[in-house]
């Protein structure tokens, strides 16, 4: 046991600093959803690390004769001729991977344009959240609703100036405030007291608006430029709030955070693997392979006709790369392993491939087996549309790292002999 913590130490901790660090970068997202998923995921992965190397070597130690009791034979077969199939025939999966990159790229572009920012598009059709907006909207023709916020010291003539020309906006229904109650010719002294303190206070008046349109839709965020337009030209410091402007603010952090968080996963797990396989173009190689993989996933909706909640691409995207690129590293360890003991490569990738299909199968399966069930349970489309993406990504990756890296490792050999540290042996 202490020989069996000595030897798997090493890569189990190498492969979790790849999956910490695309967990890890979702905590670049200023939207904060984004952060909690980030570190309980890495957390998670933190204390599996350490649980696998201290708990369950004891477990395995407690339990050594009942064990040896029930051993039986791997029920995986070997694997070796279905290796050298595929290693034989790698221009076949070169031709592949050109012929994906074209249609997944295009269909990850369009997915990611096509994606909703409603939150109550996410939830059953049975609650009452989504019966009460429904019955606004069919009864009243009312989908959203925003509050304006003006100075309670602005000339009542000028607010109901602003509410005048905010009436004109296309898709606005009515505005409601203390100016369009009143009139001019009422004075505001006639109103009771609990009444007013509705609308007003000390420093604030508040303005009703109902909107025809949807909140995160083009329509509603072009209304609220509008919108903001009139009240900045009556009153600088004024608040337009609601749903509607926060998921319009929401899209325009959200998209902020797509390219960060993309850029910080790519950048920090191409110097881990750097670091790790002590090559300039292992990590090129490995990440476009996952990457691949994430536009196949990411592109498939749009290809389906499915729209994903915002939130989707962003964390798939991280999660996958984070989670996934540890079986590139399996392989690609073992390969080098190969190389430098002097086998040539397609007999090295070969024995690469072999020996890692099975874990490649257990830890793609598991990752599968643990998701795909939550996403069919679930009424909640943003918890059942992550958990198909990542069940869906499983495999994806799965299947490009057995059938795609190979090939690519046997076109670009010399280029990973010559810009690999510890392959100077194998270029000599």
């Amino acid at each position: 046991m202490a020989h069996a913590i000595h030897e798997t130490l090493t890569s189990v901790v190498g492969s979790s600093i790849t999956t910490v660090a695309g967990f890890a970068a979702l905590c670049f997202m200023t939207f904060t959803l984004g952060r909690d998923l980030g570190l309980v995921m890495a957390k998670g992965v933190v204390f599996g690390v350490i649980g696998c190397v201290t708990v369950l070597p004891s477990l395995i130690l407690v339990f050594d004769k009942p064990l040896q009791k029930t051993k039986h034979k791997a029920l995986l077969p070997d694997v070796t001729r279905p290796a050298s199939w595929v290693v034989k025939r790698f221009p076949i999966f070169l031709a592949v991977f050109a012929v994906l990159i074209g249609p997944a790229l295009y269909g990850y572009n369009k997915t990611n344009k096509e994606v909703y920012y409603d939150m109550g598009q996410c939830l059953p059709e049975e609650m009452e959240y989504v019966i009460a907006n429904s019955k606004l909207s069919e009864e009243f023709n009312i989908a959203s609703t925003h509050m304006v916020l003006v100075d309670a010291d602005l000339p009542a003539k000028e607010v109901r100036s602003m509410i005048e020309e905010m009436e004109q906006v296309d898709g606005i229904k009515y505005v409601l405030g203390m100016e369009s109650v009143l009139g001019s010719l009422v004075p505001e002294e006639l109103l009771p007291e609990k009444l007013t303190s509705i609308l007003e206070s000390d420093k604030w008046e508040l303005l009703l608006i109902n909107s025809e349109y949807r909140v995160a839709s083009d329509q509603v965020n072009d209304q609220i430029d509008s919108l903001n337009q009139i009240l900045k030209a009556y009153d600088p410091g004024g608040l337009l709030i609601g749903e509607a402007p926060c998921m319009k603010d929401m899209i325009e952090t959200t998209d902020r955070d797509f390219q960060v968080v993309n850029a910080v996963s790519i950048i920090a797990i191409f110097v881990i693997i750097a670091i790790v396989e002590k090559s300039l173009s292992l990590p090129f190689i490995l990440i476009s392979v996952i990457e691949l993989a994430i536009f196949i996933n990411l592109g498939l909706p749009h290809y389906l006709g499915q729209s994903l909640p915002f939130i989707a691409p962003i964390c798939i995207s991280t999660i996958q790369l984070g989670a996934t690129v540890d079986y590139a590293i399996l392989m690609t360890t073992r390969y080098k392993t190969e190389r430098i003991q002097g086998n040539d490569k397609q007999h090295s990738i070969t024995i690469a491939l072999a020996t890692s299909i099975p874990s490649i199968l257990v830890s793609g399966m598991g990752l599968f087996a643990a998701t795909f069930g939550v996403a069919v349970y679930s009424d909640i489309d943003i918890i059942s549309s992550m958990c198909m993406l990542m069940a869906r990504g499983a495999l994806v990756s799965m299947f490009l790292v057995i059938f795609i890296l190979p090939a690519l490792l046997m076109l670009c050999d010399k280029l990973v002999c010559v810009t690999t540290f510890d392959m100077r042996k194998v270029r000599r």
